[in-house]
């Protein structure tokens, strides 16, 4: 079991270090390049130091989720799917989808539990990259053309396609808080997931991002437009855990 620990570990850094060297590869090529095309060195180091305090901020959301994940995954698991091709929220639909069905087939240990939502959380995002490789460069084609052609039916589409994302995943959330309502659910790892905080949290999160609209909109700042992300989910999660602290719904 140890070294199976230590092997997940491995790969991690593994990874961790080949993106990092990636990095580095390109900040060096795009230097030497702005050298050639006579950028002044000024805007060179600006754009660096910018980019590297911008890239500070996408990053906080990651660092939550890896923290939400450990409690169930443990800390491997997380930080490589995180760190190279995974989202939250895509995460958090594999796993609730792995316990429902270990649920459904009896007790499990927190092992098989790990095991089984990694499996699908592999299977799940492994399709993005198979059809980009494969289909992307036609699908592109396909894009710009419908672009140029029926610009107005191109934004419908792209419309539609984001709002039956989120309605999936919004029905997904309601549907899973609704039905523990009352019922806590406690699954195979110890943890317990009430409905009521479930419903609170989300609640929360729509209203502080609506919140962070109105600065944006109706106060013209302009800076909170990269920080409503990581103020949404800090705030939703100070909520619930306000709530789950005091015992509230136990």
């Amino acid at each position: 079991m140890v070294e199976s620990y230590i092997s997940i570990f491995i790969l991690g850094g593994a990874i961790a270090l080949a993106i990092i060297l990636m990095s580095v590869f390109f900040i060096i090529k795009a230097v030497r390049r702005a050298k050639q095309i006579g950028m002044d060195k000024k805007i060179i180091k600006d754009t660096i130091r910018s980019g590297a305090v911008f890239s500070i901020v996408p990053s906080i959301p990651i660092v939550i989720g890896i923290g939400i994940l450990m409690q169930s995954l443990g800390l491997a698991i997380p930080w490589i799917r995180l760190t190279v091709i995974g989202a939250l929220q895509y995460e958090l639909i594999a796993m609730n989808q792995a316990q429902s069905a270990l649920n459904a087939s009896g007790g499990y240990s927190q092992e098989v539990f790990i095991a089984t939502a990694t499996v699908i959380m592999t299977l799940s995002i492994i399709s993005g990259p198979v059809f980009n490789a494969i289909f992307y460069k036609k699908y592109q084609n396909k894009l710009a053309a419908l672009q140029e052609k029926n610009g107005k039916l191109m934004n419908t589409v792209t419309g539609a396609l984001l709002g039956g994302l989120l309605a999936g995943m919004l029905s997904s959330i309601l549907v899973g808080g609704i039905f523990s309502i009352g019922h806590p659910v406690t699954d195979g790892t110890g943890a317990t997931t009430y409905g009521e905080v479930t419903i609170i949290t989300l609640v929360s999160g729509m209203i502080i991002m609506g919140l962070c609209g109105v600065v944006l909109k109706v106060f013209k700042q302009k800076w909170i437009e990269s920080y409503a992300l990581p103020i949404t989910i800090l705030g939703a999660l100070a909520i619930a855990y306000a709530f789950t602290a005091t015992g509230v719904f136990a």
